[in-house]
């Protein structure tokens, strides 16, 4: 699972459909840089799937709505006007009548439950949305910085054996060294310029994809360093967004096929009536109708609608379990990752990084004074480089473990404070 608070849902499924999409609309525009403070909720706002959820989240609302009326039907009004003679006598009868069907196994309460439950799954799965949207922009944040950090190391590099190599030709003129060592290092200057060239290339692709996720229009510009996120304490697996739906549309599941077994009950309708028949004489009365069901499949007995809603709860269960289970394997996964990532990134301390750079940008010196051979100084060049990429590359595991990790046990993304 790569993606991921029960008041929060509650409060998502008691605001208004207007009130909801303000909240959406107001968020956090990105006018300035997209730093650690803001990149999760300028993609949260400019999220179309977050928009997607929000719009499923109105269309349950207005279900909430349909399922509220308790009476079945609307009543019935309905009259009749006829004549009758005899010989010479004429006169006219009428009546009236006001008819309403009753629902007598408190189906209204269950279908109420039903809408509520599906509901409050839907606010759990907005929250969900949001989530795994700030996922997305926190992981294209880290590559952005990431690569950035490389393209100034594969500059340095550049420069470093352009210098090498510089220095090699000079030699080579003057009978120092041979030609082939020349070439040599013309071809690691060489490497180098198309090594940085790549990294160009892949930092305008990075740039790209965290622009299309923040909404931006322009590049406004990436601030901030390559450090992990500042996870709280642990998250309670129960309280991730993804489940807690589940559980609602598992509960709402339930309640549907209640009411499924509760709709094959006959609903009788009552009706009052006065009439006139004719000789002036007023009747009034009460009646009862009661439809007469008749077996699958020459009537409706609701067998198919109990089948469904059987087979949907089910299935809400099951996703449920599949969704624990994978769930307890990720955070295992997570959490041995994110231990390793901290053990990999305390190898590459700071003083050594420096020293690192220190080195490899005195090669040139020490090629020109001729205390380092031309190929020992090409090969030690490489070498430093690797450490300084793994360097680079074990902070950026670092960032992706963390990342990892608060996905997976319910921290809120979009906090500016992680």
């Amino acid at each position: 699972m790569k993606s991921l608070l029960w008041a929060a849902g509650l409060c998502l499924a008691a605001a208004p459909p207007s009130r909801a999409r303000a909240a959406e609309a107001v968020g956090s525009p990105c006018a300035g840089a997209i730093s650690r403070h803001n990149v999760a909720a300028c993609a949260v706002s400019a999220s179309a799937a977050v928009q997607a959820e929000l719009a499923a989240e109105d269309a349950a609302r207005g279900r909430r709505e349909a399922a509220r009326p308790f009476l079945p039907s609307n009543p019935t009004l309905s009259g009749s006007v006829s004549t009758r003679s005899s010989g010479a006598q004429r006169a006219t009868n009428w009546s009236v009548s006001l008819g309403q069907e009753l629902e007598l196994g408190g189906q209204s309460f269950l279908r109420t439950d039903a809408a509520d439950g599906e509901l409050r799954a839907q606010a759990h799965r907005v929250i969900a949305a949001r989530r795994a949207t700030a996922a997305q922009a926190w992981a294209a944040w880290f590559e952005l910085l990431a690569t950035r950090e490389r393209l100034q190391l594969g500059l340095r590099l550049e420069q470093a054996t352009t210098a090498v190599a510089a220095t090699v030709r000079a030699m080579t003129a003057n009978g120092l060294t041979s030609e082939i060592d020349a070439d040599i290092a013309d071809t690691a200057a060489l490497r180098a310029s198309r090594d940085r060239f790549a990294l160009e290339s892949g930092l305008a692709a990075a740039s790209a994809r965290l622009t299309l996720l923040t909404g931006v229009s322009t590049d406004p510009g990436v601030e901030g360093a390559l450090d992990p996120l500042r996870l709280p304490a642990a998250g309670v697996a129960a309280q991730l967004p993804e489940l807690m739906a589940l559980a609602e549309q598992q509960a709402a599941a339930d309640r549907r096929v209640e009411l499924s077994r509760r709709e094959r009950l006959p609903n009788p309708t009552v009706s009052l009536f006065v009439q006139n028949d004719g000789f002036d004489e007023q009747v009034y009365g009460v009646g009862l109708s009661l439809p007469v069901p008749l077996p699958q499949p020459v009537g409706r007995t609701r067998a198919g609608e109990l089948w469904e809603a059987r087979g949907l709860a089910d299935r809400a269960r099951a996703e449920a379990n599949r969704l624990q289970r994978e769930l307890n394997a990720e955070r295992a996964a997570a959490t041995a990752e994110l231990d390793a990532a901290n053990k990999t990134r305390a190898l590459y301390g700071a003083d050594r990084v420096q020293r690192t750079l220190t080195r490899l940008e005195s090669i040139a010196t020490q090629v020109r004074a001729a205390r380092l051979p031309v190929r020992d100084a090409l090969i030690g060049q490489q070498a430093l480089v690797e450490q300084l990429k793994a360097e680079i590359d074990a902070r950026e595991a670092l960032c992706l473990a963390s990342l990892r990790v608060a996905a997976v046990t319910g921290v809120a993304l979009e906090g500016a404070d992680l």
